[in-house]
């Protein structure tokens, strides 16, 4: 027979009874016999309903009432409906000595726990004691379910992907919010009912397999698989157990599209790495290389496999100044990049590969960091070997113009200055010899022939410093020395601040406005503006312009159309253009005249 030291109620708290009874011998005898039949409970006893709630309100842990009916003016049910105002879910045993079915039908519509009819003996006492430890086990069961279930609802919700979970039925038993969000369904809608039911297109896809394989393998399983009535990638992760089935999932739909822009990203590297005409080396914090394209093997004249692994500072490679002066490991690249934290750009160094056929490179590096420190640093390597011969040939060159430049200057401006002067002094004394006449203006031809010279062999050395230079401002002062009475002269406001040598610039306008002033004629007019369809600037009349067949010859040495001419203007403009890199053409302006064209300029 079942009694208060029940193993059902033996781990739980004392159990506390509020007994509610008009009769105080009834509710003395109640609590002397419930506490025999339950030794670890508490009966607390009140006669009448008020004095019950208020016992309710003050004491917070009772675990049953148990109510007579006829109280009075307020009846047990009277009682029981102000009790459940306060506390819906508190065990109500209706014990009462009216045993009409008519109230017993009564009291279980109002929502009594359990009715129990008082009858003679203390046998009753025994049942009203088991009575009252069923019901107050199964609210304890019930309440301690709740808080799981509250508690399990607080860690679902909080979880920062979707779940739902199903029993060994497959049917719902729990959806949180951010699962109903991704599968667009109400938990309500789901909760008792079969996923496949639900989700019928999930039915012989990867769901249904991976979710039936994970139940009777009982293994945990992951997977992404692309669902088509919810146009999403699901990332699902599958716990399974022997009351069902735990699933996570979310969207990543997104990241796939992220995963794939960046292998096309990756592959675009790659393959801008392996056909890139310039050397890559990619090293690690200790200096060791860790990637080497193509063109570095060739340029380093080492495979690949013999360069990964190997450090900067490794004996095998020779590293030079352009001296020839082996460079110590403080001053190689990576170290450097390494110490200073910054880029180094185009920097010259000489390389001997293992066949002793010594290269010009030219070497950048840059710092590629991680959160706070280099994790990687980048090395580019160009091969500059022809480019360095270019260049010293560009100087001997300068060097023989300039030798070029001083034997005319020297060697024949002298003999050709006494020759003036001798001839001074003869037309001083026979003035009207018309030899002497004749041989004047021959010296004067050849004083000008040298001035040409010298200004083209001059103005041929190859450019090293530019500066920023607004073309307007050159051609202005140009035009301030060069006879231009009888040409209007316009210069558009936008023509462009290039980099050039500004006193050069300004010999080449002069050269280009004299030669208007000797071929357009008088009346005639020069614009100097802007090229529309490329970086430069031209120069164009209304004159007479250049022939087509000419248009190839004009720039050669001597070539001039003026019986005056020394031929040699053009020529000095052309070699002023090449000096700077840039291109010129003729061609004829809308008015039919001649028009220059000087093009690849750098502007600012």
């Amino acid at each position: 027979m079942a009694t208060a030291s029940d193993a059902s109620l033996e781990s739980e708290p004392p159990v506390t009874v509020l007994h509610v009874d008009d009769d105080p011998q009834r509710t003395k005898l109640t609590a002397t016999l419930l506490e025999q039949k339950m030794p670890d409970a508490t009966v607390l006893s009140e006669t009448e309903p008020d004095g019950g709630l208020t016992r309710l309100d003050a004491e917070r842990r009772i675990d049953c009432v148990v109510s007579d009916y006829d109280m009075g003016s307020v009846n047990g049910l009277d009682f029981l409906e102000l009790v459940r105002e306060e506390y819906p879910d508190l065990p109500f045993i209706l014990f009462t000595g009216k045993g009409s079915e008519e109230i017993a039908s009564e009291a279980i519509s109002a929502g009594v726990t359990d009715y129990l009819q008082k009858k003679g003996g203390a046998e009753q006492y025994e049942v009203l004691a088991n009575r009252v430890e069923n019901v107050v086990s199964q609210h304890r069961a019930e309440r301690e379910a709740e808080r799981s279930r509250k508690r399990m609802q607080t860690v679902y919700e909080r979880v920062t992907d979707a779940f739902f979970a199903l029993d060994t039925d497959w049917r719902f038993t729990y959806v949180n919010g951010k699962g109903e969000q991704l599968i667009q369904r109400e938990e309500s809608e789901l909760i008792g009912n079969t996923v496949w039911e639900e989700f019928p297109e999930a039915v012989d896809s990867k769901f249904e397999r991976e979710y039936r394989r994970a139940m009777e393998t009982q293994e945990a399983t992951s997977f992404e698989s692309y669902f088509d009535p919810l146009s999403t990638l699901f990332e699902v992760h599958a716990y399974p157990s022997e009351e069902g089935l735990s699933v996570y999932f979310r969207d990543v739909t997104d990241q796939r599209e992220v995963r794939r822009e960046l292998d096309r990203e990756k592959e675009l590297l790659e393959q801008m790495l392996e056909t890139s005409p310039v050397g890559i080396l990619v090293m690690d914090p200790e200096g060791g290389i860790t990637r080497a394209n193509e063109r570095a093997a060739e340029l380093l004249e080492l495979s690949g496999s013999e360069l990964t692994g190997r450090r900067y500072d490794s004996s095998e490679f020779t590293v030079t100044d352009l001296d020839g002066n082996q460079l110590r490991d403080d001053q190689k690249m990576f170290a450097r990049v390494m110490d200073d934290g910054e880029k180094i750009l185009g920097e010259r160094i000489g390389y001997e590969p293992p066949d002793g056929n010594r290269k010009i490179l030219s070497v950048s590096g840059a710092p590629i960091y991680g959160e706070t420190e280099v994790e990687r640093v980048v090395i580019a390597i160009e091969d500059v070997t022809d480019v360095r011969e270019r260049e010293r040939e560009l100087e001997r060159k300068n060097d023989r113009l300039e030798k070029f430049a001083s034997v005319i200057s020297h060697d024949l401006r002298n003999p050709l200055d006494i020759a003036q002067t001798r001839t001074e002094l003869a037309r001083a004394e026979h003035a009207d010899d018309e030899h002497l006449r004749e041989a004047e203006r021959a010296l004067d031809r050849m004083d000008d022939l040298i001035d040409d010279v010298l200004a083209l062999s001059r103005e041929g050395e190859v450019v090293d410093e530019r500066t920023p230079v607004q073309v307007e401002h050159v051609v202005t002062a140009a035009a301030s020395t060069v006879d231009l009475s009888d040409v209007d002269l316009g210069v558009e406001d936008d023509l462009p601040t290039i980099t050039a040598d500004s006193e050069r610039l300004r010999t080449m306008f002069e050269n280009l406005l004299s030669n208007v002033g000797e071929h357009a004629g008088e009346g005639s007019s020069v614009r100097v503006g802007p090229l529309t369809d490329r970086d430069g600037f031209y120069v164009a009349d209304d004159g007479p312009g250049v022939p087509e067949d000419e248009r190839g010859k004009v720039f050669e040495h001597g070539f001039t159309t003026d019986p005056d001419g020394t031929g040699f203007g053009l020529a000095i403009v052309h070699s002023i253009v090449e000096a700077h890199g840039w291109t010129i053409e003729v061609t004829h302006s809308q008015s039919g005249g001649a028009r220059f064209e000087i093009a690849g300029v750098e502007e600012v």
